[in-house]
């Protein structure tokens, strides 16, 4: 199975779900859009188009992009360009299967196989006992056989954007564990596919042409050229499909059941610039050696807190201070502004959420944002929307803690007429109602900053703060309301609700009058 040349690219064309080839989609440009059982494998899916167009089709300059954005590519074009990289993306290659290692063989009462399970984060599986292998699903039978293309989908996943297949003994891969991804999005998914391909004559500055190690690393595998290989060896190919893992996909009737893996490390000393992953600039220049600097999605706030990483360079974050910390966006977002300037921009943002240890899983997120026309402008008004959404919490968040400080008080400190000894550590029930009070707003705050952002203006400022704290009231009521018809409630629930309204009036009062 050839990810050139068969159909393997899950699509819906007219309502009906199909397989369809990458000649098919980049020759004919199909009406379609990518459908995957899984939010995060249909970003996977577009990521992997893209790598691979970027691979085997990079434009030479901005010309011969906005061309290929504009134009279907002919079929001899397509089959002239796939020719010298057929046995790259071969997953059935007998020499150099695809993302795999053809020396993985079963040992023996098969102990280094794995279920199907591992290769989708967040899934549970026989083999593990870990409590990341249940995060989203209850039963280790969830899938047991998938075309070969979903399992290409699937590894390229696992080694791109999640975490080591087994702790100990094996390594992360290139952009370190759970790294976010942004992508943007056009008005077909031919078009999506070239807007994120970046042109020889962008990535030419960044040095990653000139590497010395082209081929990926199921063609020249990892240390073999060098003892110890470093990021300025990676070569464009080599880094976009990096695979740190030693792996061989089992097949039984031509559905892939499971793998088998291979114990073995493999590191990679600096920094190599991946074009989907904005990138943390304190940590780059740390250079920490544990410490990767490509960004990823934090567990105590939503995809729109760190927006400004997604959409603007370091220089660009700078006009708001110059002293401020620094992150810079991916490349394929700064090709963008400069290619397609004045133009609207979509952008997919995506990953999952580190639980608390590096190598557990909390959850996953992904979101679609829209700016409109002049978006690259508008980084005040973004920084302002941002402040005004995280404020907000904030301040539903402390009057929270107030109600339930009152709450413990009158249930617990009084009783027996001895006040309650202070252990520094926050209690369970308050603890609770944080955390479903925040994870309430953070979910229902995503359908206002979409809205806003389409139509983003320092004029409604003041409209924006409104809809934010209507949000805060709205959830702060859910969250007591078990607790308001109780008598010894009554006083926390009125105490803490005028608390809530107080602060978020002087929020309110503070953005009357506010413009450009």
């Amino acid at each position: 199975m050839n990810l050139l040349t068969d159909d393997w690219i899950p699509v819906e064309i007219a309502g009906t779900q199909r397989r369809i080839s990458l000649q098919t989609l980049l020759c004919e440009d199909p009406d379609c859009t990518i459908k995957t059982f899984r939010d995060d494998m249909e970003l996977a899916t577009l990521q992997l188009l893209v790598c691979l167009v970027q691979v085997v089709f990079m434009p030479d300059d901005k010309k011969s992009l906005k061309h290929r954005w504009q134009t279907p590519l002919t079929v001899s074009e397509y089959q002239d360009g796939i020719a010298g990289y057929l046995d790259w993306f071969d997953l059935l290659h007998p020499e150099t299967p695809f993302m795999q290692t053809a020396g993985v063989t079963p040992e023996k009462g098969d102990k280094n196989w794995a279920s199907l399970q591992k290769l989708f984060m967040g899934l549970p599986e026989k083999s593990s006992t870990s409590p990341t292998s249940s995060a989203f699903f209850d039963t280790p039978d969830e899938i047991t056989a998938i075309p070969i293309g979903d399992a290409a989908i699937a590894l390229f996943q696992q080694a791109t954007n999640g975490f080591s297949l087994g702790g100990v003994g094996y390594s992360v891969g290139l952009k370190g564990s759970m790294p976010l991804t942004t992508l943007v999005v056009s008005e077909s998914l031919r078009k999506s596919i070239w807007c994120n391909v970046l042109s020889q004559e962008f990535i030419e500055p960044f040095g990653i042409l000139d590497a010395p190690i082209p081929e990926p690393t199921w063609i020249t595998p990892p240390h073999s050229r060098f003892a110890e290989e470093q990021a300025h060896h990676i070569g464009l190919a080599r880094g976009l499909f990096w695979q740190p893992a030693k792996v061989k996909l089992a097949l039984c009737n031509g559905l892939v059941t499971g793998f088998y893996k291979e114990a073995g490390t493999c590191t990679v000393k600096g920094y190599w610039l991946h074009p989907h992953t904005p990138i943390d600039i304190l940590r780059l220049h740390a250079n920490a050696p544990k410490e990767k600097p490509y960004l990823s999605g934090q567990g105590n706030q939503p995809l729109w807190g760190q927006m400004l990483s997604y959409f603007y360079s370091a220089e660009n974050i700078r006009t708001l201070d110059i002293n401020r910390g620094g992150y810079s966006s991916a490349l394929v977002v700064q090709q963008y502004q400069a290619l397609w300037r004045g133009c609207s921009i979509k952008l997919a943002v995506g990953g999952y959420i580190k639980g608390g240890s590096a190598e557990s899983l909390a959850g996953r997120k992904h979101e679609l944002y829209s700016l409109s026309s002049g978006w690259d402008t508008k980084i005040p008004e973004v920084d302002r929307l941002i402040k005004i959404g995280l404020n907000t919490q904030q301040k539903l968040d402390t009057a929270i803690r107030k109600f339930a400080d009152l709450a413990e008080t009158n249930f617990k400190d009084r009783r027996d007429g001895k006040l309650k000894q202070q252990t520094g550590k926050e209690g369970h029930f308050r603890k609770n109602l944080r955390n479903k009070a925040k994870q309430q707003y953070f979910d229902n705050s995503e359908t206002i900053m979409h809205s806003i952002l389409r139509n983003l203006a320092f004029d409604d400022i003041a409209d924006y703060q409104t809809r934010f704290s209507k949000l805060a009231e709205q959830v702060f009521e859910q969250v007591i309301s078990p607790y308001e018809h109780e008598d010894k409630m009554l006083e926390p629930v009125l105490a803490s609700r005028q608390y809530l309204a107080n602060m978020l009036n002087k929020l309110n009062k503070s953005r009357e009058g506010v413009t450009a």
